[in-house]
C-alpha cells in the first residue's frame, strides 16, 4: 500500500460587502431551507462557559463555537486526521474574537442560530451580525463580522496545556507501557507575514512499530505507512482588514472577514508544513463565488433524502415547536415528540456531514465535536485534567474524551447504517477505507496468530491494525483453539464485525450499482472474512460448521454457534452469489461454504417460536440482545420475509430489554420495527430523543453513560429505526410504511436498493402521496396502512407490590436516618411547586386535590395506602430524609429487586441519589449530606423521570 498523506488545498476569500451582506437563510417554496429550518437550534443568550459550544463543520473540520456572556466569541477546532502518536485525535486550536463596543454584554438582545440549511452559525447581538462556516469546499473556517457602527476586532488563538493521551480506559492495549516520561508535546507558535501560524507536531515518535512487534508482524511496516509518525496539524490566522499587532490580528471597521486555515500533513520538517499552509492561504478566493459554493453544496445534500415528522394529536401552535437547549436536569421536555425525533435524526444527519468527509470514519465517541463539559464530580468516573471552577464543578480538558481513541465497532457500525437511506453515499467511504485499507495488516495478524489463512475483525480494531481490550488481561487476544476450555471476555471471540461490515459493503453496492466498488473492496474484503471463518473453525458429523469458541456480541461470552455470526455469515454468502460477485472460483467456495452454514436457532417459549442467542450460551455480560442480529443488521427474519410474528416475540422474551432508558447502542425500536409494531417503535423513539445532557448546552449530543457526550451512536440507532419504520426491503419487495404510527404525519424522500427513490406524504393517519424512481419499481411496492397507537403505558410499570417506605419489598436495604414525610401526587408536581414544597413545614402534612396521602414520619419498612389506580397515570412523590454517615438505604420502594417492573428511589451508593422506573435509571452521586435534613421530589411522566432536590432540578 503507498503511503497517503493529505495536504488538502487551502485557499482565501476575501469579503466583498457591498455583495454580500449577512443574514438568516430565507426558505424557498419546497427547498431545503423551508424543511430544514423548522429544525434549527436557536438560543436566545450567550453560553456560561465553553460547554455552551453550538456545532459546524465541512466534514473534513469543524468547530465548537460559542459566544460567552459578557465576553468574546470562541471556536474549538477540531480536524478529521489530527492523530497524535497515539492514535488520539487532539483538537487544533482555539481562536479568541474580540469586539468592542461588546455586544455579548448581558442585557443586550442576542439570538444565535445553528442553520442547518446554509451549514453555518448566525449571531445576532445588539444589531451586529456574525456568521461563522466552515467551506464545504475547502479547509477554512470564516468569521464574517458585520456592524451598522464602527468596532474594534481583534482575534488570536489560545492555547492550552495538552496531554499526552486521553486517559479514560486506555490502559488495555500492547503498547500501554510505552514510556511516557518525557514533558508532553506542546503547540509551537510563529508570526510570519502578518498572519498567526501554530502547529502540534508529532514529531518522530508512534506506537505503530511497538503494536507490530506485539502481534508479531514487524515485517508489515513495509506495506502499511505508520499513521501517526510525524504526523504536523494546526491552523493559521489571517483577515485583510486586521493588522498583526502585540500578539493578536486588530483593526477598527464596519466588516471584517477572519479566516483560519487548517492542515494535517506527514513530515518530518515542521517547514514544510509551514511553507505548505502559508501556500495555501495565498491562493486567491472570491467572496460571494465560494459563499455560494459553499451554500450549494449544502442545498443539494438537504435535497439528497429528508423525513419531516409531526404529531397530528397536537394543536398547531404546539407542534413542532422545539427549545433551544435540555432542561437543567438533561431532558428534553418538548410536547411534540414526533417532531423530535425528526429533529435529532436531521440534526445527527447534519452532524455526519460535518465530520465524515475526512480520511479518517467519524468517532462515536464525540466525533469532531467533543469539547469541554461541566461536571459534577463523579468518584466512579473520574476526569483527569479536568479543572475545579468556583462551583466546585468540573470542567473537563479540551483534548480529553471518554473511550479514548478507540474505534468500538459494535458503536461505530450505527453511525454509518443510515447513510444509505439516506443517499449520503460519499459520507460513508471513510468508514469503509478505514477496514478495507487494515485488509493486509489483518490478513498477516491472522497468520500469526492462528497460522491460517483469512483475516479476522475484532470489535477494537485501531489505526495500526492492532487491536485493544481484546482480553482480560487487557495486552494480546487469546489464541484458543476449537474445543479449548474457555472463560470468555467482551471481545475474546467478537468476531461478527469483519461480517457486518461485508453486509454493509454489500448494501452499499445493491444501493450504487458500483461495480468498481464491488470488484475493488467488496470482494477482496469478503473473500478474507470469509475465509477467516471457513478455516478458523470445524464441521460437525453434520458436515455442519460449529462456531466455537465464539460469543454473542458482547453478552453471552460463551456461546456455541452464535446467532448473529450464523446469520452474519448466511446474510452475506447469499448476498454474494446473488450478486454473482467475485471470479468463478470465489463463487464455488462460496457455495459451497453456504450449504455448510447451520440454521439460526431457535427456541420455544410459551409453545412460540422465538430466536435464540446461540445453539448454547451463559455467562452473561453487558446488554444487547445478540439474538436480534438475524433481525438487523443481518437480515434473515422481519416482516417482508414473513416472519414478523417471530422478530415480535422475540422482542418479548430478548435478553436486554430497553437498556439504557432506549440510550446508546441499544437497537431495540430498529427491531420493533421489523417485527411492524409502530406503537413499540415509536414510543420508544421518543424516550430515546428526549435524553440530553446537564453538562453541554447543545440538546443533541445524547448523554455520557455508558458512552460519551457527545453519543453519536446514540443517534445512529434511531435514525435507522426511523427509516425502518418507513420503509423495508426483502429481496424486490418494497414495504411501505411497515411500522408507521397513525398520529404522525410525515413527508420524506429516503433512498433504496437498486438505484431507487421513493417519496411519500403521511397525513392524519392516510398515505396521501407517493412516488418511487424509477416507475418501474412501481410494481414492488406493498403499502402498509399506519397503525393507531395502543394507550400509553403508565410511567411506573404496574405489579402487585405494595408501596414502602425505608426498605425493600423483603424489609432489606433500610433507611438507617429519618424519613420525616412522604406524600404521593397523581399528575406532574412543576417545579414551583415543588420549590413551594421544600419551603413548607415537614412537620405537617401536604393538602391538596391531586394528594394521594401524606405521611408524617414513616419508619422504615412501613407499606403506604394505595390503590392500582393511583399509578395509572403521571404520578408524583416528595419527601423529606435525615440520612445517616454513609446513607445507601431506600427511600420509596415498589419494585420486585433485580428486575425492571417499578420503581425505587433510594440512596445508593452512599449519600447518592438514585431513581429506577421500569427501564430507565437516574445517578446523582455525592449529592446527599449526613445529618442534615434534606428536600426530595420525583416527577414520573411518560418523558424522562425528573429529581428534585432541595427545590432544585438534580444534577
Amino acid at each position: 500500500m503507498k503511503k497517503r498523506y493529505t495536504a488538502l488545498l487551502a485557499v482565501n476569500f476575501i469579503l466583498l460587502c457591498p455583495l454580500f451582506e449577512l443574514h438568516a437563510a430565507e426558505p424557498s417554496p419546497g427547498g431545503g431551507a423551508q424543511r430544514m429550518g423548522r429544525y434549527n437550534v436557536v438560543w436566545n443568550t450567550p453560553s456560561k462557559d465553553p460547554s455552551g459550544a453550538m456545532p459546524i463543520g465541512n466534514g473534513d473540520i469543524a468547530a465548537g463555537v460559542y459566544a460567552i456572556d459578557s465576553g468574546d466569541l470562541y471556536l474549538l477546532l477540531a480536524k478529521n486526521d489530527a492523530y497524535t502518536y497515539q492514535g488520539d485525535i487532539f483538537k487544533t486550536g482555539r481562536v479568541r474574537i474580540s469586539l468592542d463596543p461588546n455586544p455579548f454584554l448581558a442585557g443586550k438582545s442576542f439570538r444565535q442560530t445553528l442553520d442547518l440549511a446554509t451549514g453555518s452559525i448566525v449571531i445576532e447581538a445588539d444589531g451586529v451580525m456574525l456568521r461563522v462556516w466552515a467551506d464545504a469546499n475547502r479547509p477554512i473556517y470564516h468569521i464574517d463580522i458585520d456592524s451598522p457602527q464602527e468596532v474594534s476586532v481583534s482575534a488570536q488563538p489560545e492555547f492550552w496545556k495538552r496531554i499526552d493521551h486521553c486517559p479514560f480506559n486506555s490502559q488495555r492495549y500492547a503498547t500501554a507501557g510505552l514510556a511516557r516520561d518525557a514533558e508532553p508535546t506542546q503547540d509551537v507558535r510563529l508570526e510570519r507575514g502578518g498572519k498567526i501560524l501554530w502547529y502540534f507536531p508529532v514529531g518522530d515518535r508512534s506506537i505503530y512499530p511497538d503494536d507490530l512487534k506485539a502481534y508479531q508482524v514487524e515485517h508489515m511496516a513495509s506495506c502499511l505507512a505508520d499513521p501517526f509518525r510525524f504526523n504536523t496539524f494546526g491552523n493559521l490566522l489571517e483577515c485583510p482588514s486586521l493588522v498583526l499587532q502585540d500578539g493578536a490580528l486588530r483593526g477598527r471597521g464596519k466588516t471584517f472577514d477572519i479566516r483560519i486555515h487548517a492542515l494535517t500533513m506527514q513530515t518530518p520538517q515542521a517547514e514544510t508544513w509551514i511553507e505548505t499552509i502559508e501556500r495555501n492561504a495565498g491562493q486567491p478566493l472570491s467572496a460571494a463565488g465560494d459563499w455560494e459554493k459553499h451554500c450549494a453544496w449544502w442545498a443539494a445534500f438537504w435535497d439528497r433524502s429528508w423525513i419531516v415528522v409531526s404529531d397530528n394529536t397536537l394543536p398547531p401552535e404546539v407542534r413542532e415547536q422545539f427549545q433551544g437547549e435540555p432542561s437543567p436536569g438533561g431532558i428534553r421536555e418538548e410536547a411534540d415528540g414526533a417532531a423530535l425525533a425528526a429533529q435529532s435524526y436531521n440534526v445527527f444527519r447534519f452532524l455526519m456531514a460535518c465530520q465524515s468527509r475526512g480520511r479518517i470514519q467519524a468517532k462515536f465517541n464525540g466525533g469532531l465535536f467533543t469539547q469541554q463539559l461541566r461536571l459534577k464530580p463523579n468518584p466512579n468516573r473520574k476526569r483527569d485534567h479536568a479543572v475545579e471552577q468556583s462551583d466546585g464543578t468540573l470542567l473537563t480538558h479540551e483534548d480529553d474524551r471518554l473511550w479514548g481513541r478507540r474505534f468500538t465497532f459494535q458503536n461505530q457500525r450505527l453511525l454509518y447504517w443510515p447513510l444509505l437511506a439516506g443517499g449520503d453515499f460519499d459520507l460513508i467511504k471513510p468508514y469503509f477505507d478505514y477496514y478495507a485499507n487494515l485488509l493486509e495488516m489483518r490478513k498477516a495478524i491472522t497468520w500469526a496468530w492462528f497460522e491460517h489463512d483469512g483475516a479476522y475483525y475484532r470489535e477494537n480494531i485501531e489505526p495500526t491494525g492492532a487491536e485493544r481490550e481484546s482480553s482480560q488481561s487487557g495486552v494480546l487476544p487469546p489464541k484458543t483453539k476449537p474445543g479449548e476450555k474457555y472463560e470468555g471476555w467482551y471481545h475474546n471471540y467478537y468476531f461478527t464485525s469483519g461480517l457486518e461490515i461485508t453486509a454493509m459493503m454489500l448494501d452499499y453496492v445493491n444501493y450504487t450499482g458500483d461495480a468498481d466498488f464491488r470488484d475493488r473492496v467488496l470482494v477482496p474484503f469478503a473473500r478474507e472474512v470469509l475465509l477467516f471463518f471457513d478455516q478458523h473453525y470445524p464441521r460437525g458429523a453434520d458436515g455442519k460448521i460449529r462456531l466455537d469458541p465464539a460469543q454473542v456480541v458482547e453478552t453471552w461470552w460463551i456461546a456455541v454457534n452464535p446467532a448473529p455470526d450464523v446469520a452474519g455469515l448466511q446474510f452475506c454468502l447469499d448476498e454474494l452469489v446473488a450478486m454473482k460477485a467475485g471470479t468463478a472460483e470465489d463463487q464455488g467456495r462460496w457455495r459451497r461454504f453456504r450449504a455448510e452454514i447451520p440454521e439460526v436457532f431457535l427456541q420455544t417459549i410459551e409453545g412460540r417460536q422465538a430466536i435464540a442467542p446461540a445453539e448454547k450460551w451463559e455467562k452473561k455480560h453487558n446488554a444487547e440482545n445478540g439474538e436480534l442480529y438475524p433481525v438487523f443488521p443481518f437480515r434473515c427474519f422481519g416482516l417482508a420475509l414473513g416472519t414478523g410474528d417471530i422478530v415480535a416475540w422475540t422482542m418479548k422474551y430478548r435478553s436486554c430489554k430497553d437498556a439504557f432508558g432506549c440510550a446508546c447502542w441499544t437497537q431495540d425500536q430498529i427491531h420493533w420495527a421489523y417485527a411492524g409494531d409502530a406503537a413499540e417503535a415509536a414510543e420508544g423513539l421518543v424516550r430515546r430523543f428526549r435524553i440530553a445532557t446537564p453538562v453541554c448546552r447543545f440538546p443533541l449530543y445524547g448523554r455520557e453513560g455508558p458512552d460519551s457526550c457527545p453519543d453519536f451512536d446514540h443517534f445512529g440507532a434511531g435514525s435507522v429505526a426511523v427509516q425502518r419504520m418507513l420503509v423495508q426491503e426483502a429481496g424486490d419487495k418494497i414495504l411501505l410504511l411497515p411500522a408507521w404510527p397513525a398520529d404522525w404525519d410525515a413527508d420524506f424522500k429516503l433512498h433504496l436498493m437498486r438505484r431507487t427513490v421513493l417519496t411519500g406524504t403521511v397525513k392524519d393517519g392516510k398515505l396521501v402521496a407517493w412516488d418511487i424512481q424509477p416507475a418501474s419499481r412501481k410494481k414492488d411496492v406493498v403499502v402498509c396502512p399506519p397503525q393507531p397507537g395502543k394507550p400509553p403505558a403508565p410511567p411506573v410499570p404496574a405489579n402487585d407490590h405494595p408501596l414502602c417506605a425505608g426498605a425493600d419489598q423483603s424489609g432489606s436495604n433500610r433507611f438507617r436516618g429519618q424519613i420525616g414525610r412522604i406524600t404521593m401526587f397523581r399528575g406532574k408536581l412543576t417545579p414551583q411547586a415543588v420549590h413551594e414544597l421544600a419551603a413548607s413545614d415537614r412537620t405537617k402534612p401536604a393538602i391538596g386535590q391531586e394528594v394521594v396521602g401524606s405521611w408524617l414520619d414513616p419508619k422504615a419498612g412501613d407499606t403506604l395506602p394505595t390503590q392500582p389506580e393511583d399509578f395509572a397515570g403521571a404520578v408524583s412523590f416528595e419527601t423529606w430524609i435525615l440520612p445517616e454517615d454513609k446513607e445507601s438505604g431506600r427511600v420509596l420502594d415498589k419494585l420486585t429487586p433485580g428486575k425492571q417492573d417499578g420503581f425505587l428511589l433510594d440512596t445508593w451508593p452512599g449519600l447518592s441519589l438514585r431513581l429506577i422506573c421500569g427501564s430507565q435509571q437516574r445517578d446523582f452521586p455525592g449529592v446527599l449530606k449526613p445529618g442534615v435534613w434534606q428536600h426530595i421530589a420525583v416527577v414520573l411522566d411518560r418523558g424522562s423521570p425528573r429529581v428534585f432536590l432541595d427545590g432544585q432540578l438534580a444534577q
